[in-house]
């Protein structure tokens, strides 16, 4: 069985990349370039267009809502603790808003069949079951859900009662995604997040007894006082309560964006070599226990939804990750909810506030892109670089009618020193990432081909907006 193992050369590469600031390319262009000139008159042209190509549609809601802050937290999100919700839930006008954001895409997209719906937040699990169940017949009664959708939900088994597991079930969800982040308790509780192993291993036994066909995890590493002692622990109890699918995610250190994150110390978290050594366990650890390694984060069992889209070059990279939703138009419903179109990219306002006065008069589009040809042919690249960690230049060629190598020039020339450092490989086919070399450091080959960066941003270690390090 192959593992992920670094010479004491690769290692010094690594971490002279390591130190740079690069992005994620959950998007392309990504977020910061976005602007606040695409109004709600654009959003709705762009939506005209998604409706004539007949675009199959994701619905994407976004329920901002949870009972407690977890310090690592990078969402949109507003804290409600029960005392205060005791007092004012804010579940019900929530879906209000939903109610009359729904109406507006359903005038425009309602007749696309919808081939994914997933709820995310924030804690989607702060609706009751009563207040899910309203939810589901919102979008049923708008869209059409096709039967073999995938209907995907993330809960915070804190909170998760059995009530609304069996309600979600019930009404044809048929995976979850659950936040574990770590299991040390000294970790935990640097973070904000006490959740025993007991909590997680009872909604994992809910879920399967249910019937979910998916149970997820979602992980961080990068996190204050994880050790590689304690990382194998948590490792180790993952395996054994089998989940189907794992996103392993660094964690995005950007305290200057992300206030909370100063309760954090420097010298708390893990850094330079332990930080990589953290990631090389995790993913000889999942692999060795007969995971696939999937783009830049995400293990899957072979049988699991995300391995066969990889195997049936149906992959796509979107803000919930690695998806299995290649073509699909996604509608973001919800505060700071974000809509991907073939052509555009728009994003609602943040607060629940702003965002249910602005649906009662119209889209509630904050910013957004219309994309350019650029932006589509890159758009693409970093679609094959994240899903497979290669670039065929021949499809490439025939997809947009460019020949590569004059088209992209100055990049292959930049392509020739990350090859030099041993991160890609060059062919007269296409570019290919080594292993594992290039895969840690797929960002930093990404960033090559980013129009919207500094030239040399992939070497220079500059800062670009809402980015973190890359290791």
């Amino acid at each position: 069985m192959k593992r992920y193992t670094l010479t004491p050369a690769e290692r010094a590469t690594y971490l002279r990349y390591a130190r740079l600031a690069l992005p994620r390319h959950t998007s392309y262009p990504t977020a910061p370039v976005w602007t606040t000139k695409y109004r709600p008159a654009d959003f709705r042209a762009d939506l005209r267009n998604s409706a004539a190509a007949g675009k199959p549609l994701s619905l994407y809601v976004h329920i901002p809502f949870c009972e407690r802050l977890c310090y690592y937290c990078a969402c949109t999100k507003e804290i409600v603790p029960p005392t205060k919700r005791r007092e004012h839930d804010p579940g019900d006008e929530f879906l209000q808003g939903l109610e009359r954001e729904t109406d507006r895409f359903a005038e425009l997209v309602g007749t696309g069949e919808v081939r994914q719906v997933h709820l995310g937040g924030g804690s989607p699990t702060f609706l009751t079951a009563g207040q899910l169940e309203r939810l589901w017949t919102i979008l049923i009664r708008r869209f059409a859900v096709a039967p073999a959708a995938e209907v995907a939900v993330e809960i915070d088994p804190r909170i998760t009662s059995p009530e609304q597991l069996q309600t979600l079930r019930g009404l044809g969800f048929n995976r979850v995604s659950i936040g574990v982040q770590d299991f040390a308790p000294n970790v935990q509780l640097a973070v904000n997040r006490i959740q025993p192993i007991e909590t997680v291993s009872r909604a994992v036994e809910s879920c399967r007894k249910l019937g979910f066909a998916s149970v997820n995890f979602d992980l961080i590493f990068g996190l204050p006082h994880q050790t590689l002692e304690t990382m194998k622990e948590t490792l180790d109890r993952v395996v054994e309560l089998g989940p189907d699918r794992i996103a392993f995610y660094r964690l995005a250190v950007i305290p200057e964006i992300f206030r909370w994150q100063n309760v954090f110390k420097s010298t708390d978290l893990p850094a330079g070599e332990l930080s990589l050594d953290l990631n090389l366990l995790a993913i000889n650890r999942f692999t060795e226990a007969g995971y696939e390694f999937i783009g830049l984060d995400h293990f899957a069992k072979p049988t699991e939804d995300l391995a066969r889209a990889r195997a049936d070059a149906t992959l796509h990279r979107s803000f919930q990750g690695m998806t299995t939703g290649k073509n699909l138009d996604v509608i973001g419903l919800g505060p700071s909810a974000i809509s991907q179109l073939d052509e555009a990219f728009a994003q609602n306002v943040k607060t629940s506030g702003e965002w249910r006065a602005a649906v009662y008069s119209d889209f509630a589009t904050e910013r957004g892109l219309r994309l350019t040809a650029d932006d589509r042919l890159r758009r693409e690249l970093m679609q094959q670089l994240y899903g497979y960690g290669c670039i065929e230049k021949r499809t490439i060629e025939s997809s947009f009618g460019i020949p590569f190598d004059d088209y992209f020039a100055d990049e292959c020339l930049r392509l020739v020193e990350l090859a030099g450092d041993g991160l890609v490989e060059l062919g007269d086919g296409g570019i290919r990432l080594t292993e594992p070399l290039g895969w840690l450091l797929l960002r930093v080959v990404a960033a090559v081909f980013d129009q919207y960066l500094p030239r040399n941003a992939y070497r220079d270690g500059l800062s670009f907006n809402q980015s973190s390090r890359v290791g």
